[in-house]
């Protein structure tokens, strides 16, 4: 089973297994064992308005329910907290969930691989495989500028999407 490569793939609420090694000294260090890959689609968007604008756009053109998470993405930059503001619809009974994730605090980017990317969009990847038309009717959202598949793998900051 632990070689197995489905064994490796898991959601993303899945704690990774964590071994402890003991090298010279006493103190234990911690390695991760298992690498947690979350099957989810992920799109660029470049728009100029205000993420709550966007998301309006979004729920109207997609038919969704995007609502803003109590608790932003948090990362610290020369001694201050950059909160990247989050929007979310999950459903409870299939476990889909489609997010929302803005990009831009002032001039800092959560992601900077993709400088042009304003926001991104993460859809389960079911999801998107039972609705083809994801990425035209982003395009076609009114306040986006244009929209564009992006894949995590390539992304050296990609994890942060996931949080």
């Amino acid at each position: 089973m632990a070689n197995d490569p489905m064994s490796l793939v898991a959601t993303a609420h899945a704690e990774p297994r964590v071994s402890r090694i003991y090298l010279r000294s006493r103190m234990p260090k911690y390695r991760l064992d298992d690498v947690v890959v979350p099957k989810v689609v992920a799109f660029g968007i470049s728009s100029h308005v205000p993420d709550y604008r966007l998301c309006w756009s979004l729920n109207r053109a997609l038919g969704l329910d995007l609502t803003r998470r109590r608790n932003d993405i948090v990362e610290q930059s020369k001694g201050r907290a950059l909160h990247f503001p989050v929007f979310e619809q999950a459903d409870e009974e299939s476990g889909l969930r489609w997010s929302l994730v803005c990009n831009a605090c002032g001039r800092s980017k959560l992601v900077p691989d993709h400088k042009e990317a304003d926001y991104y969009l993460l859809i389960d990847q079911e999801t998107a495989h039972r609705e083809s038309r994801i990425l035209e009717r982003v395009r076609e959202a009114e306040f986006v500028l244009t929209a564009f598949p992006v894949s995590l793998d390539e992304l050296k900051s990609g994890h942060k999407l996931l949080l």
